[in-house]
């Protein structure tokens, strides 16, 4: 009794002589409903199906469940009783079936189970027949070689999704003209750093992605998000990196929009908190500001170099694009609305493939 009384079928449920086994089916049509089959984020990926004989001498007794079974398969139970009547209940899991492990072991029949040795909860549960049915609707009553499928099933519980919110972030929609391969120059993984610490990176993603990464953000409240993508080569180099974003709204799965990659980053100067730490304010004290152009770190300027930006008005930023990566410094001069210098300060900053990095500066 304790043996496994259930496997999947894509095809047939005969036995090796051609017959049709005495057997009870659950078809995914049956009990899916408007619930999604598909790896979208918030959709059933797999199921645990488990019978219970009504019939059975002593009372009902609960035949061992299915393993984990994807949601576009079938799954058959051949350990049944003709004339007897069966209950079904289905357990319905966001995660792969290969993802999930029933506890004690393959073999064990059990109802529970396991994500990397966690038990995790189904997330839909249905009855068949449902809790509603009449009396002689939806009755599973096991016929003598024929493959009886379960019908009449009813959502006994669900989540509440009209609230949740995801995001679907491809890597390969920054690609370009760039490729994937395993030259010095070509991208062989994806790094997925989302900026601000809410959510987790995804580290080592193949490129091309085998699908999308998908976040779901459950009933986190709607808002802004940023991504920093790095792309590495077949050695383990940051070799181009990008910027993704995406607005998240309830109820909503939003696409994240990547820049393109790129080889090269910016330095980007903003003077609020070296005029702050100088008691210095914008307006007649500090009108505005020239930087020169920036030098690898230790380099030093030629003798009179004369400033290649500017003058930028007081209390705006100043971007240095297209920059090699590696560690910059620049020089600036603030002066007053007379153009006379009140503020002379070294700025510097390390730059990262599709980057912008914020400069620090310290007065001289």
């Amino acid at each position: 009794m304790l043996a496994l009384a259930a496997c999947t079928s894509g095809n047939s449920d005969d036995d090796d002589d051609g017959q049709i086994q005495t057997s009870l089916a659950i078809d995914p049509l049956a009990f899916l409903g408007d619930v999604r089959c598909s790896n979208e984020p918030g959709a059933i990926r797999s199921y645990v199906a488990t019978l219970t004989d009504e019939s059975a001498e002593g009372g009902p007794f609960t035949l061992p469940s299915s393993p984990p079974v994807p949601c576009s398969s079938r799954v058959s139970f051949t350990y049944v009783v003709e004339g007897h009547e069966y209950t079904a209940r289905i357990d319905g899991y966001a995660q792969y079936a290969e993802e999930l492990t029933p506890v004690g072991d393959e073999t064990s029949g059990s109802p529970h189970m396991l994500v990397d040795g966690a038990q995790v909860a189904p997330r839909w549960t249905w009855a068949c027949p449902g809790p509603d049915a009449a009396d002689d609707a939806g009755k599973l009553v096991a016929k003598t070689g024929v493959n009886v499928v379960v019908q009449g099933c009813a959502a006994v519980s669900r989540p509440d999704d009209t609230q949740r919110a995801a995001i679907v972030l491809d890597p390969a929609s920054a690609l370009g003209a760039l490729r994937c391969g395993a030259g010095d120059r070509e991208i062989a993984s994806f790094d997925v750093l989302p900026q601000g610490g809410a959510l987790l990176p995804v580290l080592g993603v193949g490129c091309p992605p085998a699908e999308p990464i998908v976040y779901d953000l459950g009933a986190a409240p709607a808002g802004a998000h940023v991504f920093r993508l790095e792309a590495k080569n077949a050695a383990g180099d940051l070799v181009f990196g990008s910027r993704c974003f995406a607005a998240a709204s309830a109820g909503v799965t939003a696409t994240a929009t990547c820049d393109p990659l790129s080889d090269t980053g910016a330095l980007e100067l903003d003077l609020g908190a070296l005029l702050e730490a100088e008691q210095l304010a914008c307006g007649s004290g500090a009108a505005s500001y020239t930087a020169t152009e920036p030098l690898p770190e230790g380099e030093q300027p030629e003798t009179d170099a004369s400033p290649d930006v500017g003058p930028v008005p007081c209390g705006e930023r100043a971007l240095l694009s297209a920059l090699p990566p590696g560690a910059y410094t620049t020089s600036i001069e603030v002066r007053d609305a007379q153009g006379a210098p009140v503020l002379s300060a070294d700025c510097g900053g390390e730059v990262r493939p599709g980057a912008t990095t914020r400069a620090a500066c310290a007065p001289r």
